[in-house]
């Protein structure tokens, strides 16, 4: 994958109006869309009502939707603290994917976030991969206990050291 004008190159852009202010990732926020369908999740993240977005969206078959550039401020982390900084959609890039909160993840949708993530980490400083559960806990608790953290940053670990 590969990454120009702060957006991934091949995949589907539908623009989601929940957005503001020119950022500089440092960490990417890896959550749960909790939709009964991929279709429905995009659909909320990109509706004005919602007050909610992402920068991606990824499906259980791995397809990827992206709703807004890299380098600007998406809606998705809410009242959030990590390493000392407050307000994380200030410094991060938010990823769904498509799960209502208790499934196991595809292994085809885990293959599709691992190489958006190494994408991601060869255009950006990124420092850390997070779940929302790390930056608001006690409020959320997604990707959730069926997201394979150990398999995922063992395998980013393989050609990264920006992880603690």
């Amino acid at each position: 994958m590969e990454i120009k004008e702060n957006k991934l190159l091949g995949v589907s852009y539908r623009d989601t109006p929940n957005k503001g202010g020119i950022i500089k990732p440092v960490y990417i926020i890896m959550h749960y869309d909790g939709a009964p369908n991929s279709t429905s999740a995009i659909d909320w993240l990109t509706d004005s009502r919602s007050k909610v977005s992402a920068h991606l969206h990824i499906s259980r078959t791995g397809v990827v939707t992206q709703m807004a550039p890299f380098n600007v401020r998406c809606w998705h982390a809410g009242s959030s603290t990590w390493a000392g900084l407050k307000g994380l959609n200030t410094y991060s890039i938010g990823i769904e994917l498509q799960n209502k909160g208790h499934e196991i993840y595809t292994e085809k949708q885990i293959s599709i976030a691992l190489e958006v993530c190494q994408a991601l980490i060869g255009h950006y400083p990124i420092r850390d991969i997070l779940g929302h559960s790390d930056i608001a806990p006690g409020r959320k608790e997604d990707p959730g206990r069926q997201f394979p953290w150990e398999k995922f940053k063992s395998l980013i670990k393989g050609g990264w050291n920006g992880l603690t």
